[in-house]
């Protein structure tokens, strides 16, 4: 195979820096693996299925695979496949869609339209083709809908319980006078970006011309090393590898031109910049008369560095934080646990965590006694969700309990009570909200599941009559209880006295109480006044003090049994509330700090273990099933070594570091992702692709969004998020259906879960 590289000025003049620099201490940047989430530019529009970026395009009808992806993304379709395109004008283009039929259906076929004009059918066959389609202009508009329906789909439900039709892989669209598109219709042209492995080593394939954008942290001592190369389809080709590092101007950094098949000799170049700093590196592909279809290569494209370069490093905690932690390991042996979860309660609403109403202090009183951590956070901000990754330490995308129609708790995902009762810890659940209960499989595990809304109501107040009998019960045993009240979710309907705690009981009438999708709609016809907005305010804060007094309740009966002095308490909430802060009442849509901070609180048995700490390190529910089996003597046994992606919190106790990221996301199949670090917060809209960056130092409340005023942060960290949800390995969505008994719907309904 013929040789060809060249060089630019740029490259020649660090490379006199170089020759005094030792070498980097290792990988610090892959960039085959995280082609998939970096930025695409180019002359046509690509939409590479089954990757963040196609989210937006990806109306309906598509299923993620469960199955491990790496060299090229995709996704599955249903019956019915709606594709979403925006133009800003009508013109004639084509389409190349890159279909392949579900496995075992042969002969499949497809009607396309575009909005409601019929362009066109595609004869998929049995295997994976591209296949052209004509777009007249007379049937575009602003906003397109490509729809594709298909004539088979499999009888096949296992995996994904939902019957499929086809591979979706890419969609290239051009204009109609693009020959090049009849050149990338060939079958044995490469995918518009494909990630190749041979001996182990990751070779990147972009289609040209165009770009890929890499936003990422530069190491110290970064150093960049590849092997460039033209593809044996490509037409002549230039490679060119270019850096913006802040505001300065691009530079080139390396330039060589190639020949269908052509590969040059290992590159290997320091990156000029200060080590933390953001800095874009552009992988360019070229072709000569600009228009005709090219694939550069890159072998084992990578950056080499001493340091991290994405915000979100795999969450393992430092070696020595983890050994300080082995005395409070043994100082807790034979301690008991119990988890008290309030629904929807926002971190901000405590008095513990600065809020300036007496809204909680049976657990202010706790906290000072307490190790409190400052910045806790929810992975998603409803509660079928948010308590799937408490109990499996896995993120919603991992363990994908998120849909209400089919939310049964996969059976293949490890839970907490699982591996406790498995080794002999008697183990039980008390539950006011239907949603945290058997109806979702949550009872798995347990030893003993009560619903107390099925005799006594789902007030705070139901789990008088069960909690101290249990407790009482066990003065001899060693055991995990876990309780979760209703308040303060909705509805906002406190009991006398927390009616009028904090103000009149008026304006806002009984029957909007318990309905936030009416207050919304109020809100948004501006026939929510003020007061009726304060008053909502004061019920929910009303709400919340009725179950802090029963949390008081529920210490005392722990004190009376005498296992206040053996039992670790620990208070948290399932995810925040939201009240109008942002425009929205309720949880389940918005990511901003009101809905996603929730308290987490620690109270240690008495004599062991540091009390009244504050810890400020990010920590997030994922964590709590981890630091509960820590605390049991069973870290990383039973499988969890396997399944949990959480980390004990006990070494940040001692004063260990948290993590340097969380993430978080709403419901839906489109949902909104959020990812924040020590300052920034970055929140993502799958559905729209729309960004907003926020400094959480200087503008905590979120007020002032800096996307548009700072790019290349907001792009570093949306690429990120994009790279963790492509590293997430998938379970299969509703495998199993749910069937809900009738108290648990009643339940649900009067939760404002259905109507």
């Amino acid at each position: 195979m013929r040789r060809a590289c060249g060089l630019s000025v740029a490259f020649l003049l660090l490379g006199v820096a170089a020759c005094r620099r030792a070498a980097p201490a290792g990988l610090a940047f892959d960039f085959a693996q995280a082609a998939a989430a970096a930025d695409r530019e180019g002359p046509r529009q690509v939409i590479l299925f089954g990757t963040p970026g196609a989210m937006p395009h990806q109306v309906e009808g598509f299923v993620l695979p469960a199955e491990p992806q790496f060299a090229e993304r995709f996704a599955w379709g249903r019956r019915q496949v709606d594709v979403r395109i925006d133009w800003a004008s009508a013109m004639p283009r084509r389409a190349l869609v890159d279909l392949a039929p579900y496995p075992g259906i042969e002969g499949q076929a497809a009607e396309v339209f575009l909005n409601e004009s019929r362009v066109g059918r595609v004869e998929v066959g049995r295997a994976r083709r591209r296949h052209l389609l004509d777009l007249p202009a007379a049937a575009q508009r602003r906003e397109n809908t490509l729809r594709f329906v298909f004539g088979e789909r499999s009888e096949r439900v296992e995996g994904y319980g939902r019957r499929l039709a086809a591979a979706f892989h890419n969609l290239i669209i051009a204009e109609a006078g693009d020959t090049a598109l009849l050149a990338l219709a060939d079958a044995g042209a490469p995918p518009p970006l494909s990630v190749r492995v041979a001996e182990g080593v990751p070779s990147l394939i972009q289609g040209g011309p165009g770009a890929l954008g890499y936003v990422l942290r530069l190491p110290s001592r970064a150093e960049l090393r590849f092997s460039p190369g033209a593809h044996v389809s490509s037409a002549r080709a230039t490679l060119r590898i270019v850096l913006q590092a802040g505001a300065q101007a691009p530079v080139e950094l390396w330039r060589g031109e190639f020949g269908p098949g052509e590969s040059g000799a290992p590159v290997s170049l320091p990156v000029p910049g200060s080590p933390g700093s953001l800095a874009r590196l552009t992988f360019r592909v070229e072709a000569e008369a600009g228009t005709a279809p090219v694939w550069g290569v890159w072998d084992a494209p990578r950056l080499l560095g001493d340091t991290p370069t994405a915000a979100l490093p795999a969450p393992v905690p430092r070696a020595q934080d983890d050994r300080a932690a082995d005395g409070l390991r043994q100082e807790l042996a034979g301690s008991n646990v119990l988890l008290v979860i309030f629904d929807a309660a926002g971190a901000k609403h405590f008095g513990c965590y600065g809020y300036p109403r007496a809204t909680t202090p049976e657990t202010d009183r706790i906290a000072a006694d307490a190790v409190l951590f400052e910045r806790a956070y929810s992975p998603a901000v409803y509660t079928l969700a948010a308590m799937s990754s408490l109990w499996t330490s896995q993120y919603a995308d991992e363990h994908q309990n998120v849909d209400l129609r089919n939310a049964s708790l996969d059976r293949v995902r490890l839970t907490l009570a699982e591996l406790l009762s498995a080794r002999g810890v008697d183990t039980a659940g008390f539950v006011a909200n239907g949603m945290a209960g058997p109806g979702f499989s949550f009872d798995r595990g347990f030893s003993e599941f009560q619903e107390v809304y099925g005799a006594a109501g789902s007030r705070a107040e139901s789990f008088r009559p069960v909690l101290p009998a249990w407790l009482g019960a066990r003065k001899q045993r060693r055991f995990f209880a876990y309780v979760h009240y209703r308040e303060p979710h909705a509805p906002y309907d406190p009991p006398a006295p927390f009616d009028t705690l904090f103000g009149p009981d008026a304006p806002l009438p009984r029957e909007l109480r318990s309905d936030t999708r009416r207050l919304m709609a109020l809100h948004n016809e501006g026939e929510l006044s003020p007061a009726a907005l304060e008053h909502v305010v004061r019920l929910y804060d009303g709400n919340l003090a009725y179950a802090d007094r029963e949390l008081g309740f529920l210490r005392r009966a722990l004190e009376a049994d005498g296992l206040w002095d053996r039992t670790l308490l620990i208070v948290a909430a399932d995810h925040g509330e939201a009240l109008l802060e942002h425009g929205w009442i309720g949880h389940n849509a918005q990511l901003y700090e009101e809905s996603v901070r929730i308290p987490l609180i620690m109270r240690l048995p008495s004599g062991k273990g540091p009390r009244g700490v504050r810890v400020a390190g990010l920590v997030d529910l994922v964590d709590m099933a981890p630091t509960i089996a820590d605390i049991f003597g069973l870290r990383g046994t039973g499988g969890s070594d396997r399944e949990f992606r959480g980390r004990s919190l006990l070494s940040l106790v001692v004063g260990g570091a948290g993590k340097s990221a969380v993430t978080m996301r709403s419901s839906g199949e489109r949902p909104r992702y959020a990812l924040r670090d020590e300052r920034f917060k970055l929140i993502h809209d799958s559905a729209t692709g729309r960004d907003e960056l926020y400094d959480l130092l200087a503008d905590p409340e979120e007020r002032n969004d800096r996307a548009a005023a700072d790019p290349l942060r907001t792009a570093f960290y949306r690429q990120s998020l994009h790279a963790w949800l492509l590293s997430i390995e998938r379970t299969a969505a509703g495998v199993e259906g749910t069937t809900l008994s009738a108290k648990q719907l009643e339940n649900l309904r009067a939760l404002g879960y259905i109507q």
